[in-house]
């Protein structure tokens, strides 16, 4: 299980302030906050309206997290140079996130992994938008998967994001996106899956209820590098308990010494 810290992330009100105010403090603690909790990777995206701000800001982000935590980083961006510049700065294995089949997107990010040796999240996007089936997802998945393997990327080196969408609009949503994690799975046994499984929640009440809800049932179909909260309460009892019921932990092993 792969667990990515979401929190250092510029579409959250407290870290567009933070960015803006070259807030270090309140940077380090929400790294450090994440770490503690069982984080394996942090996220970090820097995003920025002003030219030339996100690339800044990721440098940034990228020597406080690593200056005070051993995580390795997901550069979260959908700016070029800002993502060659995070990577440029990692100090372990990173994960690029992401690389959809959104033809400006992909003809800019591939060249990148020419460059850096990372993980990467595919993200299930094109120019038509987002899928809302599971046969747009599993061709989708197909068309990311064979054009990264065809660049060299290792299948254990891919994670596939899904889209989760919001289940207040569309209430069968859900449904088709964990059957789609379930045959993702079950044809490319090797890669990961993941992505931002919080996105089920908007519009609702109580979101946190629904987070892990969503959470626990996508591990159990599939999905293994969730993007979330480690923080939250629950969340990471929860994965490792979703983890042995759905078979991943021989022995129940790490759901029990975690808990001892």
């Amino acid at each position: 299980m792969i667990v990515i810290g979401e929190k250092i992330n510029a579409t959250r009100k407290q870290i567009a302030a933070a960015l803006e105010n070259r807030d270090e403090a309140l940077i380090i603690q929400t790294a450090v906050e994440q770490a503690q909790a069982g984080a394996h990777y942090l996220d970090v995206n820097g995003g920025n309206p002003r030219e030339g701000q996100e690339v800044e800001n990721i440098a940034w982000l990228m020597e406080l997290v690593q200056d005070n935590t051993e995580l390795p980083v997901a550069v979260d961006t959908a700016d070029v140079d800002a993502a060659r510049k995070g990577l440029s700065l990692a100090r372990a294995k990173p994960i690029l996130n992401s690389i959809s089949l959104e033809h400006e997107r992909l003809e800019g990010f591939m060249p990148l992994l020419d460059e850096f040796d990372c993980k990467v999240i595919a993200l299930l996007m094109d120019d038509s938008g987002t899928p809302s089936g599971v046969d747009d997802r599993l061709e989708r998945a197909e068309k990311l998967i064979e054009t990264l393997a065809a660049s060299g990327r290792a299948l254990d080196d891919v994670i596939v994001d899904p889209c989760f969408l919001p289940v207040s609009t569309d209430t069968e949503s859900a449904g088709r996106c964990l059957e789609a994690i379930a045959a993702i799975r079950r044809k490319w046994p090797d890669v990961h899956i993941g992505g931002g499984v919080s996105n089920i929640s908007f519009g609702l009440p109580k979101r946190r209820t629904v987070n892990l809800a969503a959470l626990a049932q996508a591990i159990y179909c599939g999905m293994d590098a969730p993007i979330a909260d480690p923080c939250t309460p629950d969340l990471m009892p929860l994965v490792l308990a979703a983890e042995a019921l759905a078979g991943r932990d021989d022995f129940c092993m790490n759901y029990v010494q975690a808990m001892r």
